[in-house]
């Protein structure tokens, strides 16, 4: 069962639109009995969106921490991911524009870069404003969370 649909970015330094990401796809976490088990991505194809692959691994289990994280911080984000394959890096990018559309792959000044495991150890901190939560990485993502995962239909964590 498909929960959390995150828009994926790509942040290739060495394209024209360097500094800007864009708008690559859409991964969702697929669950069994209300817990991650693996994801879903799509890619854009001429006749619109269609999947192109699923994986599953720690990206699944820290992404899925992240998230529960920061629906618990006080502030109203709108999740998405963004890759940057030179780095092989993944981060949960919270954008503070709650109201911004999928194709605004603007980075805003509040916005906060969480580092999803297994992102090597150089890469914590890497946002001016990294959450206190976000630590050292995501501790224990190695295990399967056994809660429920209640994530609202919508894109935006919100707090509560």
């Amino acid at each position: 069962m498909p929960v959390r649909p995150l828009p994926l970015y790509l942040l290739d330094p060495g394209s024209p639109s360097s500094g800007v990401p864009q708008l690559a796809g859409w991964r969702f976490l697929l669950a069994r009995g209300g817990v991650p088990v693996s994801a879903a991505e799509t890619t854009l194809t001429p006749d619109g969106w269609a999947f192109s692959h699923f994986f599953d691994g720690p990206f699944v289990a820290s992404t899925e921490l992240a998230l529960t994280r920061a629906e618990q911080s006080a502030q109203p984000w709108q999740p998405r991911l963004l890759s940057v394959p030179r780095l092989y890096m993944h981060t949960l990018w919270l954008h503070a524009d709650t109201a911004a559309g999928a194709a605004d792959g603007r980075p805003g000044e509040a916005d906060l870069l969480v580092p999803l495991a297994p992102a090597p150890d150089r890469f914590h901190g890497l946002s001016r404003r990294t959450p206190p939560w976000a630590g050292r990485s995501t501790p224990g993502c190695g295990r399967r969370r056994r809660r429920r995962c209640a994530a609202p239909a919508a894109s935006t964590c919100r707090p509560g």
